[in-house]
């Protein structure tokens, strides 16, 4: 818990910053306070999602290509160019988390397997068997965008196999801030309980045993955010589209991201490090043994 308030606290310690400068053929338009976007998105709890702006599109790779796009269709000229502008809500723009994001093994993994004991209830002699996998990931970001800078997203995360098991792999789920030097965590379980019921003997006590197989491992990863959604083109000029010179003409366009730009164009990446702790229950059986007693 205490990391998690931390993760809050960082959160909202961070301001956004960094911002490419636009070309000359396209006029930079004011940003778009978030506050106006709290009805849609909200900046408290992580997403998958965070709202984009101006700024954030113009650090896309692509951001050169759209704005190509937008001179080949519409003509040069003086133009604001702006994000979520108010009363279009049905046309939102927005940078995502690309699920699962995968995990990989940069070493090793230094495992231990002992069998442990599982009490039964003493009154009604039920064992609660739990069997299964746990992966708890601990992470620092290690390189961050400026595409997104200090937003808070909730992402699935792609664990590799790392017991003895046959199990493949295991999805699960972290919250993260993409802010330099931040900490966050995974985790991932498909643990599963039964209650079994035993029968102890006059002078036994009956228990269930677990074969429980620990690992700790370094690993890495890459976090992928793409950016889906509208940019608008006001134009200080009305005019119609080059290829239909005869067609309506209009101060403002809209051009969609993904229409344009491939998913390496509209796409940035968050790289984080560290190191899994697992561990594998498998393997039960219970058994009732004689209570002695040394005098």
């Amino acid at each position: 818990m205490h990391n998690f308030f931390a993760l809050f606290l960082i959160f909202f310690s961070f301001n956004l910053v960094c911002a490419r400068p636009a070309a000359k053929t396209l006029a930079k338009a004011a940003k778009i306070p978030r506050n106006d976007l709290q009805t849609v998105f909200s900046t408290t709890t992580p997403s998958p999602c965070a709202p984009l702006d101006l700024d954030d599109v113009q650090s896309l790779p692509g951001w050169t290509k759209l704005q190509e796009y937008a001179i080949s269709t519409w003509g040069e000229g003086e133009v604001e160019v702006t994000i979520n502008p108010a009363g279009y809500k049905d046309r939102p723009a927005v940078i995502c988390v690309v699920e699962p994001v995968n995990v990989t093994m940069t070493d090793k993994s230094n495992c231990t397997t002992t069998r442990v004991e599982i009490p039964a209830d003493k009154k009604t002699h039920v064992i609660d068997v739990d069997m299964g996998y746990t992966n708890i990931g601990s992470w620092n970001i290690t390189n961050v965008t400026t595409a997104a800078h200090a937003e808070f997203f909730l992402g699935k995360f792609k664990m590799p196999n790392i017991t003895s098991q046959h199990l493949y792999s295991i999805v699960g789920k972290g919250a993260f801030i993409n802010a330099p030097h931040n900490g966050f965590q995974t985790y991932a379980t498909n643990i599963t309980h039964k209650k079994t019921t035993v029968t102890a003997a006059n002078g036994k006590t009956c228990l269930g045993t677990v074969l429980n197989e620990q690992c700790t491992t370094p690993a890495e990863g890459k976090i992928q955010l793409a950016a889906t959604g509208y940019i608008w083109f006001k134009y200080k000029t009305a005019r119609a589209p080059i290829a239909k010179p005869k067609g309506g003409k209009h101060k403002r366009y809209t051009v969609k991201i993904e229409d344009v730009l491939t998913l390496p164009e509209r796409s940035v990446f968050i790289n984080f490090s560290g190191s899994m702790n697992s561990t594998m229950r498998s393997d039960y059986f219970d058994e009732c043994r004689w209570n002695f007693r040394l005098y």
